[in-house]
């Protein structure tokens, strides 16, 4: 069976529990010691034979608590017996090999042996096994070519096979000699337990899960063998409840009946859970406990330590590991690369990755999780592809697929697919972020946002690396910000939360930087931008938003088109930014600076006649033709997209276009429509789930020509349905009093609303200026005093600031 052939594990599964502590087969050892008595002449001839066959059996079941009983028999057996002391110290030589147990007593165990060299050649293979314990691997080789009795191949074996493990001998041939020995000795465990880590370091994982099994069956009594299990599981991240489960109960037994080495194993085997459970500190204190049991040659322990702290997103552990561990080229480089990836720095890794063979496994592995996590769906696919067969059974890689299924296939079938892998593998990396990425893909239907909510605040809390379940948990607040009151506000501290948890990937501040812009936080975002701009792995629409961004500041301060503009262009270019975008946003550049309109003009004409129903394309030539005069045709062209409906679908988004025409008719000086367009934009706006910014600007609009036209009930109608929308906005708050303090009739609402804007934003400079213009006229002249005050040392525009002073001068006396 090959790596390719390994089924994908039932769900649920338990590993086998350890069984309890093995008898101690007393009546062979007895047995044994009175056949010893019987006939001086024929015990002579036969008694060196009849020792061996006695510990063979003992070796043979091979566990820490047999090798101990077989040990200490051969102590207590009669001095006549022949190469008793020898057999006393092979026995105590691969107890202190396999299980790191008392060399000292082994090494005294040769000592003694010593005057029975001449007659006990097995002694030798005993020397071979010490020294692999003491971690010289160049006397231990010298053990492998020595011939061996019925006795001490299966020791010779096992020890050939950790040798070529710890890259002292060839694999293959590691593996023909232990086939050949449980070919002799079936109920050898020692030789199996090799085996299965033999065919793990070549790949056939298949193999090694059969292999193990086997074990298993055949050693029930045998606790290493379930270290094996928890530790094999791990390193292939299968079944992980079970493993936590074998490990807690392999963990919870007396230590002497284990051995500090499957102690070790079992150790590891649960921090790797405690980290996919979202326990990173918990995960890397018992791995720093067991490394220290863990031999020089135990690589597939230590390896399991090293990707530990990967995982657990400490790659300075990591890198210090790599140091001590001297793996070799290109496996150091691969190496390096994930720790680039658990530190966040996606873009490096990749970049460290392409230096990589392209053809192992760990390459397709890591290439397909980085992608993933830049989004790069469709590109992370066939390598994700590739690793699923190379290392085959990885609920990681499972995951992964899935969310690539959710934005490239059916959505659907992504969530049955997480919901089964979530409910069977409680410990599976990324399984409930994926899983809310999948309900949030279903749509905006209530019970869906509910149910990704749910799974992706159980993926914060038990993820290592939560960035991604953050960030998609300010959508998910962010898709219900008009429905439930306090959503804008969580939105955007769970945005910030992502930013902060994933400094390196810049797509988290990207994703704040353009939540910032939709809630009318210019300045914050058009600085998050700016440093954005300047760094590799950026989006190619963040220097078009920093574009539209500045643009707008300037256009409502009066102020120069920004020097920087030509050159976010051009790297948005440089990125690869869509075609439409590039059009749209030198448009928007020609109209700030008045000039190219006519090239303008025709290149929104071809888009729109490419995609009529592109709402931004459509509104952006209206303005064109504004600029150059034309209002009827401008107004024409904003009319005919109310029937230019998007393929697939019935309706037109009608909010945006309702304010464009509201903008053109106030060109037209139709001020009555302009505002009762701008009204119905609004309405429309809140049905389309329009950003925060798009719904103030409205309203400003709208109430600013109704209170012009003392239409105050209109206008007052409005600014309430704002605050209902955006109760924990402070501008809906200060559009609201203005509308109160321009009716004139309830003064105290009118205060009570502008409190209200401050409280929410204090440092609100519009709303400062209305709360002294409020003071005032219910006579507080020092409460207005000291508000206009602030607002005079936030405001930077001149002629704002002169405008203060002209009212403090008017009407609050020097």
């Amino acid at each position: 069976m090959t790596s390719r052939d390994l089924p994908a594990p039932a769900r649920p599964r338990l590993l086998q529990p350890p069984p309890p502590p093995p008898r101690i087969p007393w009546l062979l050892v007895i047995l044994f010691a009175i056949g010893l008595g019987v006939g001086a002449r024929w015990y002579v001839d036969r008694g060196q034979a009849a020792s061996l066959d006695a510990a063979q059996v003992l070796i043979a079941r091979g566990g820490l608590t047999d090798l101990h009983a077989a040990a200490d028999g051969f102590a207590d057996m009669s001095s006549r017996t022949p190469c008793r002391l020898t057999a006393e110290a092979l026995v105590r030589a691969q107890a202190a090999a396999e299980y790191d147990d008392d060399r000292d007593g082994a090494r005294a165990a040769i000592a003694r042996a010593e005057p029975e060299r001449a007659q006990c050649s097995d002694l030798a293979i005993a020397d071979g096994l010490l020294a692999l314990a003491d971690g010289d691997l160049d006397a231990a080789a010298a053990a492998v070519a020595l011939p061996t009795t019925s006795l001490t191949r299966p020791a010779r074996a096992w020890l050939q096979g950790t040798l070529a493990l710890a890259g002292r001998g060839e694999l293959a041939a590691a593996i023909a000699e232990i086939e050949a020995t449980l070919a002799a000795q079936p109920a050898a465990i020692a030789p199996r337990r090799a085996l299965v880590w033999l065919y793990f370091e070549t790949g056939d994982f298949g193999a090694a899960l059969q292999t193990l099994a086997r074990a298993r069956t055949a050693g029930l009594a045998h606790l290493g063998l379930a270290a094996d299990e928890a530790l094999l599981h791990a390193l292939l991240r299968r079944e992980l409840s079970g493993v936590a489960d074998l490990a807690d109960q392999l963990l919870a037994l007396d230590p002497a009946a284990l051995g500090p080495r499957d102690l070790a194993h079992a150790a590891l085997a649960r921090a790797l859970v405690h980290v996919h459970a979202g326990e990173p500190a918990a995960g890397l204190g018992r791995a720093a406990a067991a490394w220290p049991a863990l031999a020089p040659w135990d690589a597939h322990a230590r390896r399991l330590a090293l990707e530990l702290s990967l995982e657990a997103g400490d790659a300075e552990r990591a890198r210090e590991l790599l140091a001590q561990l001297g793996v070799p080229e290109p496996e150091a480089s691969i190496v390096r690369a994930w720790s680039l990836l658990a530190e966040g720095n996606v873009m490096a890794s990749l970049t460290a990755l392409s230096a990589c063979p392209q053809d192992h496994p760990r390459v397709a592995y890591l290439q397909g999780l980085a992608l993933v996590e830049q989004r790069r769906f469709a590109e992370a696919e066939p390598w994700l592809e590739r690793a699923d067969r190379l290392l085959p059974g990885r609920v990681e890689v499972e995951v992964a697929r899935a969310r690539v299924v959710v934005h490239t296939g059916d959505a659907a079938t992504a969530v049955r697919k997480l919901e089964g892998i979530a409910a069977a593998e409680h410990y599976a990396p990324r399984a409930y972020t994926g899983l809310g990425e999948a309900y949030l893909a279903l749509g905006a239907d209530s019970k869906d946002l509910r149910q990704a909510q749910r799974a992706l605040t159980r993926a914060v809390e038990k993820e290592p690396r939560p960035a991604e379940a953050m960030l998609l948990l300010g959508d998910v607040w962010q898709r219900r910000r008009l429905k439930v009151p306090e959503a804008e506000r969580n939105a955007l501290a769970w945005y910030e939360q992502a930013a902060a948890a994933g400094l390196r990937l810049p797509r988290y501040r990207e994703a704040l930087a353009r939540y910032l812009v939709d809630l009318g936080e210019g300045a914050r975002a058009e600085a998050m931008l700016r440093d954005l701009s300047k760094e590799p792995g950026i989006d190619p629409t963040t220097p078009l938003a920093l574009l539209g961004l500045a643009l707008a500041r300037a256009d409502a301060q009066g102020a120069a088109v920004p020097a920087e503009a030509d050159d976010w262009l051009a790297a948005a270019v440089t990125l690869g930014a869509d075609a439409d975008a590039l059009t749209r946003a030198r448009a928007r550049l020609g109209l700030a600076r008045g000039t190219g309109l006519g090239r303008s003009a025709g290149d929104l004409d071809k888009l729109l006649r490419k995609r009529p129903w592109d709402i931004e394309a459509r509104i952006l030539a209206a303005r064109v033709l504004v600029a150059q005069r034309d209002l009827e045709a401008a107004e024409t062209l904003v009319r005919q997209g109310f029937y230019a409906a998007e393929p697939g679908r019935d309706e037109v988004a009608t909010g945006r276009l309702f304010i464009a025409w509201g903008e053109i008719a106030m060109k037209q000086r139709k001020r009555k429509q302009a505002a009762l367009h701008a009204r119905a934009g609004f309405h429309r706006l809140i049905g389309e789930q329009r950003p925060t910014v798009e719904l103030l600007a409205a309203v400003e609009f709208a109430t600013d020509i109704f209170l012009r036209t003392d239409q105050h009930k209109l206008a007052l109608g409005m600014t309430r349905e704002l605050t209902e929308a955006l109760p924990f906005h402070g501008d809906a708050w200060r559009l609201h009093a203005r509308a109160l303090f321009d009716a004139g009739e309830s003064p105290k609402a009118a205060t009570r609303a502008i409190n209200k804007a401050l409280e929410l934003d204090p440092d609100n400079v519009r709303a400062l200026e209305l709360r002294a213009h409020v003071a005032a006229r219910a006579g507080d002249r020092k409460t207005a005093r000291e508000v206009l005050a602030r607002a005079l040392e936030l405001e930077t525009r001149e002629p704002d600031r002169q405008r203060m002073r002209e009212f403090h001068r008017r009407h609050l006396g020097e």
